[in-house]
């Protein structure tokens, strides 16, 4: 039923979600494991490798640092990717995807989540949006630590190997692809009965700032934004957001070691934004002088 394709750079955590699926899945499923320490291929093309070497007809994209904690989950899933219109499930996501630089996920009031996220030690359970009631909400993106989708979708909607030449994106992108169709809706799988662990928060590198950038102009600015239907928002509040996202992503990128950080803000500068929009140019400036002293100084 379910071919569980990981991307793998730990032996001990595959060893660890290996006998952790196989105990709590509950339905017929192979694991296609790719050992990825030394080839460092990019994550687009082993996922789409293992898809092509998978046997069923769900496929199940999932990284090596989670838990399931609930068991026979492998029947909620799919009993809804059954649904002819079902797109990707995930556990975390947005309801909507601004025309701005950004990752999955763009406010707290759009985004869903339902699962259990570490942080330090501890775990936190995280609920984001979402209704008992309904065991899947519909959003636009979906986050990479876990997607599921039919094996008859994924081939029309491969991960896209010539643009995404990293480790970042890909989700986003993949889950933009199958949303922009208008034919398929994607979820966030909300139910009690698939109660999932995640180990890590990201990381917001210099490669992601990159990828990020190039999936924005070369492919997705022209279709964006793009919202789940019946989600409201007023042009006032969406510009807000715009220059809310568009200020946090200058946040991460000032913090990593992107070289062309001048013409990324040079663009935020000149985007007809609010008021507030000057405040936050003036503190990026401020940052940019601040991160570029502190590497001066190394150097």
């Amino acid at each position: 039923m379910f071919s569980i394709i990981i991307c793998s750079i730990s032996p001990e955590r595959l060893s660890q979600l290996k006998a952790n699926i196989q105990k709590t899945i509950g339905v017929e499923h192979e694991i296609i494991a790719f050992d990825n320490r030394e080839k460092r291929y990019p994550i687009a093309r082993v996922y789409n490798e293992g898809a092509r070497q998978a046997r069923y007809p769900y496929l199940f994209f999932v990284h090596e640092d989670v838990l399931f904690h609930s068991e026979n989950w492998g029947e909620v899933i799919a009993g809804k990717l059954k649904e002819p219109d079902c797109g990707v499930i995930g556990f975390v996501g947005s309801k909507m995807k601004l025309k701005v630089y950004s990752g999955w996920m763009q406010s707290g009031e759009d985004r869903c989540g339902f699962l259990y996220q570490r942080v330090g030690k501890n775990a936190e359970f995280c609920a984001f949006n979402v209704l008992l009631e309904h065991p899947f909400e519909e959003v636009i993106t979906v986050d990479g630590l876990g997607m599921f989708v039919r094996k008859q979708l994924w081939e029309k909607y491969p991960f896209d190997e010539k643009m995404l030449t990293g480790f970042h994106c890909y989700d986003l992108d993949f889950s933009l692809q199958i949303a922009a169709t208008k034919q398929y809706k994607n979820y966030i799988c909300t139910s009690p009965k698939v109660l999932i662990e995640h180990f890590s928060l990201g990381n917001f590198d210099c490669q992601w700032v990159e990828n990020t950038i190039r999936m924005h102009k070369q492919k997705w600015n022209a279709f964006l934004p793009l919202k789940v239907p019946g989600y409201k928002i007023s042009k006032s509040q969406e510009k807000k957001l715009t220059e809310r996202c568009f200020s946090n992503f200058m946040r991460h990128m000032l913090k990593s070691d992107y070289p062309h950080k001048l013409t990324v803000m040079k663009e935020f500068m000149l985007c007809p934004f609010s008021w507030k929009h000057f405040g936050h140019c003036w503190a990026h400036l401020f940052r940019y002088i601040k991160y570029n002293h502190r590497t001066l100084q190394k150097q």
